[in-house]
């Protein structure tokens, strides 16, 4: 019996979705992100009570109810893991082979990592993607092929359309699951199979590291297989890399500082990837002083309530034009700016682009860095609102059109069409990744110009706070600020 649900966005607007027992949610996401001209990679559904909603689960067995409303939000832009147990079929041994997938492989992908992890050992050697069976029963006559065939959660995957799909497209972007392997011979001649492959698989090779060791086991289920996805470690794209793809002499190079260095190839500077997945400002130790809240505090707060109570008058045209030429002088001024490119595995570039280049120029500069060119990609961002993407265009110029000015950071998003091997590859290429150097912050002078930029910031607040008041009693109010400030602090207390 077919029922519907509600799928809201950001902008409150209300997709109808009809859903029978044994549709899986994460063709409702597919759905609802279609028609708002989305793309369901970069989105996930969450309940009424703001919890994710796992999308490999059918709709009857996810708690739903007729007539749900799911929340359309912004998903984790870095892959997540997912721990995946392969129970072989009887005629492989029937045992069970663990390892961790990033959650952008596709199905294929895992079966040739399950091959490639046993290849190198005489006892057991696998073949999962290109088996062949004689035609007749005698044993003699041509090989057909034998087609490997997925049992996800009682959903049957036996094409090769199938086999291309990620984890992800499966709603699977976490966790534990079982996967039973199974093979079904065709009619299809073996090397026919080979070439269709070749046509659907287009690196079939190009097997991603695993992120953690395949172990054999036998039939029977575990309770700590069950408890594997609290061990898995969340990891960003770079971590995901081949170690092939990476250039050893990069990385042996020290550290060096970027104000000195000649990493530069056209004017462009490249910086290596972090090698630590915790950023360097979270190991920098902190001065409990900092967090101790003081009159300035107080002061600033109720400056600020006070502003933010009073009625504001709406500016009139003239004054929005006013503001509007103002700004635009403001820009005018700006000759370069500094734009630095963060890329999917973390590296990064720096260059400086002139008031007159546009945005499509900005984008033929990063386009000739990719290693993988031909994929699409989009450039982001931060604008006046949120994180926007920036439109390729020939006729708008980054400072005027698009605001930029001093440094901008704008960060690389490959498009929904790109190929696994430029999601889990290296983003640049090697001419570039070999000039690359450590990208080397000053935090204590970054933490100390903060500080002094917060202390000015309250001084402004708290001189705002004082020149609100009327004009007498100026320093009773001040007394007794400090003295409800002590009190609240817990300064007065009998002991």
């Amino acid at each position: 019996m077919a029922t519907s649900v509600y799928v809201v966005d950001s902008s409150f607007k209300r997709t109808q979705i009809k859903v029978t027992p044994g549709k899986y949610l994460r063709e409702v996401l597919e759905e609802a992100c279609k028609t708002r001209k989305l793309s369901p990679e970069e989105y996930a559904l969450r309940s009424q009570s703001n919890k994710t909603i796992d999308l490999s689960q059918p709709f009857r067995l996810s708690g739903l109810s007729a007539g749900a409303k799911l929340q359309l939000v912004q998903a984790s832009k870095s892959p997540g893991v997912v721990s995946i147990a392969l129970q072989l079929p009887e005629s492989e041994g029937g045992t069970r082979l663990n390892d961790k997938f990033p959650s952008n492989t596709s199905l294929w992908l895992v079966l040739r990592k399950y091959e490639d992890a046993v290849a190198g050992s005489p006892s057991q050697k696998l073949n999962l993607t290109q088996r062949g069976v004689p035609s007749s029963d005698s044993g003699a006559g041509r090989l057909m092929y034998e087609q490997p065939c997925l049992n996800l959660m009682g959903r049957s995957l036996e094409t090769f359309s199938d086999l291309q799909k990620t984890l992800a497209q499966l709603g699977l972007n976490g966790g534990t699951v079982l996967i039973r392997l199974a093979f079904t011979p065709t009619q299809t001649p073996l090397e026919e199979a080979m070439k269709e492959i070749s046509n659907y698989f287009t690196s079939i090779d190009s097997v991603p590291a695993g992120l953690g060791s395949s172990a054999m086991q036998g039939p029977t289920t575990s309770k700590a297989q069950e408890n594997t996805a609290e061990e898995i470690p969340i990891t960003d794209a770079a971590s995901t890399t081949a170690p092939e793809e990476q250039d050893p002499t990069s990385q042996s190079s020290p550290p060096e500082d970027p104000s000195t260095t000649t990493n530069s190839i056209n004017g462009i500077s490249v910086y290596l990837p972090p090698t630590s997945n915790t950023p360097a400002a979270a190991l920098q130790s902190d001065d409990p002083s900092v967090f101790e809240p003081t009159i300035d505090h107080a002061k600033s707060h109720q400056a600020a309530l006070q502003q933010a109570g009073r009625n504001k008058r709406l500016l009139s045209d003239k004054e929005l034009a006013d503001a509007a030429a103002a700004q635009q002088a403001q820009l005018a001024t700006i000759h370069s700016v500094v734009v630095r490119v963060r890329y999917p595995d973390q590296s990064q570039i720096e260059t400086t682009v002139y008031a007159s280049e546009t945005a499509a120029e900005l984008y033929a500069r990063v386009k000739e860095t990719l290693a993988h060119a031909d994929q699409p990609f989009e450039l982001r961002y931060t604008g006046t609102k949120t994180h926007e993407v920036l439109p390729d265009s020939s006729t708008k110029r980054l400072v005027r059109d698009f605001g930029f000015r001093g440094k901008v950071l704008v960060t690389l998003l490959w498009g929904a069409e790109a190929s696994v091997e430029a999601r889990l590859g290296a983003s640049l290429k090697d001419e570039y990744r070999r000039q690359a150097k450590d990208l080397k912050v000053e935090l204590q002078t970054q933490q100390a110009v903060g500080e002094e930029a917060h202390r000015s910031a309250m001084g402004k607040g708290a001189a705002a706070g004082s020149g609100s008041g009327s004009g007498g009693g100026g320093e009773d109010k001040k007394v007794d600020l400090e003295s409800k400030m002590k009190k609240f602090l817990g300064f007065n207390k009998k002991k």
